[in-house]
């Protein structure tokens, strides 16, 4: 354990303990401040006495009220805190407006001592704490909780103001162990959270306002007709001549000069009445509060039943209670005199200079009106939680990405895409998966789509769903989706074993395996494929953003998790405000390059590429020349001495102008055992006279030849004969590449085709027994690549004929 501070009076002592005794490992770069300890006393019988400390403040200072200095207290950092009352007679309690910061927190002794874990988790900035000894608070202690990875005056803020950019309520929430303070600014619509915040943190005041406006309301007059005595009369105006002139009114005649007059008329006395305007608008007002609170509170609410029977957590019951609180005392403001009294909605637009002016009045309307306001930091009054800070960066690293292609390609097709957000309760994310996609015309055929928490389901395509934070969609004319992943990550391993295997700090290993994960995991079938077809990988790159600074970019360079992007299509790159370098030039550089480029730098299975490999072989002849006996040596070194290679041309053979290898087999007799043993390349071919090549030995025919020009002659691997039956026609064989490649025994070379090859290894792992035998020669095109051997087993045979 680390001693925090260790704050000792009269009543109780509190100690604030790190679990650790070092520090938590804070990035190179980041500029360290002075930590907050504000001691806020409410109990005038609270002593401080001379053995309370604080970390980093002199002890003379230590139990002065005055001094808000104190250690700083850090983010994901387990922190001991045990608080103990003096006398038996006293329970004490530890209070924190976030219920669950103090979920880790234990009573023991009938309330006298108070103890436990309590850790920010993400959460960044003030917190206060207030202890209550039998019920009062005596003690309010305010710290504050900074981040590790990142500077809090530069990266943070600038982190919180570009969030804030793409709507206000976006970086805040409701009930979180630390907050920030802020301000309320004229703007646009208020979101849900942010209007109860506002109403939470002015109600008290709004409410100071009303009851001094019942205490002294000011009183309208009207006017109401009633029968009155004639006597009592003080203003005869046309409408009491009227009745006079007509005989109204009621009771018996009375003479009244030369007039003959009932004894009542309807008279219209003035009246003083609470029925006014400014009291219906006030009314009005706080109508539509208690709506918005009643709509807030059925939000609140779990959606199904079977949610309704599952325990609320912490933070969500704490809403439900703030909003019922609210509403009841909503409830007792209506009731009051005026407000009661007032029936009707005002006119449309209604303002006057008693709602300006008068007192309370002009303190009702100035904050009902504040209640239509947005939130903003940077401000003095008003306490606000924020999102916690590895949600905030995610945000701000998709708000990143977006503007760094803005930069290269324009504004996006549609800016109402930009941003969607969706409302849940009492918070304001980011609306996930593809509705939420931002997109950019790259050129006339292309465009590039940047998707936030895509999810990938096909089943048919994958067995687990599969969402990443962000993912950059490139659509190319003649090319299928492409794909390149981002995580934000803000999460740092600095453990100096990482730095020795990764050249740098970076990413955990958890986060890198997910970047292999998303690579391997995400298929995809191609639109208008056929319901067989198989799914296949549509992930090109896959990044982690992490927070770093700039002043290890050059090491980082020089790293495993930079290099890596290139050769294994998974890295990381370091993001923040001040950091942006890495991230442009990879992002740019990817989306740059055309389609091909990007096919480039896709990680392929070794087992496509090798098919891919071989089907190319496949498509390209090989001659299997039989060298002339006895033993072939003679005529390979004549071979060798004049660089050529010649066959009888034959025009129902066009793969003779289209060889690209010619193998040469030796027969029996000579120093070489038989079989294939050299391979030499194609430089080039003629076609002339027998007559014309000068040998050593009589030619057998005459008429044209095919003359090869050989280069690059090399040993190959051995194929020769294994059993009886397999053997070389003397004449020489057709075969390809592929055949060339794989055969190791002599009948193996008939195996022209990629169908054959495939059959031979169903069979062979299917533990058949078979025998080769070749057909004669076909001529082989690309719509019919039928196959030229009988695979023969115990009571049948086989032969690829094409599809």
């Amino acid at each position: 354990m680390h001693p925090i501070f260790r704050l000792v009076t009269n009543r109780f002592t509190l100690d604030w303990q790190r679990a650790t005794a070092t520090d938590p490992p804070v990035v190179p770069g980041i500029a360290t401040r002075a930590g907050r300890c504000q001691l806020t006393v409410h109990d005038p019988t609270l002593q401080w006495l001379p053995t309370t400390t604080r970390s980093g403040v002199p002890p003379a200072q230590a139990a002065d009220p005055a001094v808000t200095l104190g250690p700083p207290l850090f983010e994901r950092t387990d922190y001991q805190l045990y608080v103990r009352a003096h006398s038996d007679d006293d329970r004490l309690t530890l209070q924190h407006r976030d219920p669950a910061l103090l979920q880790g927190l234990t009573t023991q002794e009938h309330g006298r001592v108070v103890h436990g874990t309590i850790n920010f988790r993400g959460q960044i900035g003030r917190s206060r704490f207030s202890v209550l000894l039998n019920g009062r608070v005596v003690l309010d202690i305010e710290v504050e909780v900074f981040p590790t990875k990142l500077d809090y005056e530069t990266d943070y803020h600038e982190i919180m103001h570009d969030v804030q950019s793409i709507t206000v309520g976006l970086a805040y929430e409701y009930l979180r162990s630390t907050y920030q303070m802020g301000r309320a600014v004229a703007g646009h619509r208020p979101s849900r959270l942010e209007w109860f915040i506002l109403i939470e943190a002015l109600f008290e005041e709004l409410e100071q306002a009303f009851h001094r406006i019942a205490r002294q309301p000011t009183r309208g007059l009207i006017r109401q007709e009633q029968p009155g005595r004639i006597e009592r009369l003080r203003r005869i105006d046309s409408r009491i001549r009227a009745q006079i002139r007509r005989g109204q009114g009621q009771g018996a005649h009375v003479t009244v000069g030369d007039l003959q007059v009932r004894q009542r008329l309807q008279q219209r006395p003035p009246h003083w009445t609470l029925d006014t305007l400014e009291h219906r608008w006030l009314r009005s007002q706080l109508l539509a509060v208690q709506r918005s609170l009643s709509q807030l509170a059925l939000a609140q609410q779990p959606s199904s039943v079977a949610h309704r029977a599952t325990t609320l957590g912490a933070r969500h019951q704490a809403a439900l209670t703030a909003i019922a609180n609210l509403q009841r005392r909503v409830t007792r403001l209506l009731s009051l005199e005026p407000l009661a009294a007032a029936q009707g909605d005002p006119p449309a637009g209604f303002a006057s200079l008693q709602l300006t002016a008068a007192p309370g009045y002009r303190e009702a309307y100035r904050l009902l009106l504040r209640l239509q306001s947005s939130l903003r930091l940077e401000g003095d009054w008003l306490q606000l939680s924020v999102k916690d800070l590895e949600v905030l960066y995610e945000y701000w690293v998709y708000l990143t990405l977006v503007q760094t292609l803005q930069t290269e390609f324009g504004p996006p097709l549609k800016w109402d895409a930009l941003f969607q957000l969706a409302q849940s309760r009492l918070s304001v994310q980011l609306r996930a998966g593809h509705q939420q996609q931002v997109t950019f015309a790259a050129g006339p055929r292309r465009k590039i789509h940047v998707v936030y928490n895509p999810q990938f389901q096909n089943p048919d395509a994958m067995l687990i769903p599969q969402k990443p934070d962000i993912l950059v969609r490139l659509e190319e004319d003649g090319w299928p989706i492409l794909h390149l992943v981002a995580d934000a990550k803000y999460r740092l391993d600095a453990s100096p074993e990482y730095r020795r295997q990764f050249g740098s700090y970076g990413p955990p290993r958890d986060a890198l395996n997910e970047l292999h994960r998303y690579r391997d995991a995400i298929l995809e079938v191609e639109a208008g494929a056929t319901p067989s077809a198989v799914a296949k990988r549509s992930v090109v790159q896959a990044v982690a953003l992490f927070p770093l600074g700039s002043d290890t970019n050059d090491a980082f360079r020089a790293g495993r998790l930079w290099q890596s992007l290139q050769r294994l299509g998974v890295g990381a790159i370091p993001l923040l405000p001040g950091n942006k370098s890495l991230l442009q030039e990879w992002l740019l550089g990817a989306v740059r390059l055309g389609g091909w480029g990007m096919a480039d730098r896709a990680i392929v299975h070794v087992a496509e590429q090798r098919a891919a490999q071989w089907r190319a072989a496949a498509a390209q002849p090989v001659w299997v020349g039989v060298l002339r006996s006895p033993g072939g040596e003679a005529h390979w070194e004549w071979i060798q001495r004049q660089g050529c290679y010649y066959l009888p041309w034959a025009k129902t053979q066009p793969r003779q102008l289209g060889v690209t290898q010619i193998a040469f087999y030796f027969p029996q007799g000579g120093r070489q055992s038989p079989g294939v043993r050299y391979v030499a390349d194609v430089e080039g071919l003629d076609i002339i006279e027998r007559e014309a090549i000068d040998t050593p030995w009589p030619a057998r025919r005459s008429g044209p030849m095919v003359l090869y020009r050989l280069t690059a002659f090399r040993p190959c691997q051995p194929i020769v004969p294994w059993v009886a039956g397999d053997f070389m026609p003397p004449q020489g064989r057709w075969s390809t590449r592929l055949a060339l490649q794989r055969a190791r025994s002599v009948n193996e070379l008939a195996l022209e085709t990629e169908a054959e090859w495939r059959l031979l290894e169903w069979l062979r792992a299917q533990g058949h027994t078979f025998q080769l035998q070749a057909g004669p020669t076909r001529t082989l095109t690309a719509t019919t690549p039928r196959g030229r051997v009988w695979f023969t087993l115990a009571s049948h045979q086989i032969r690829y004929e094409g599809l």
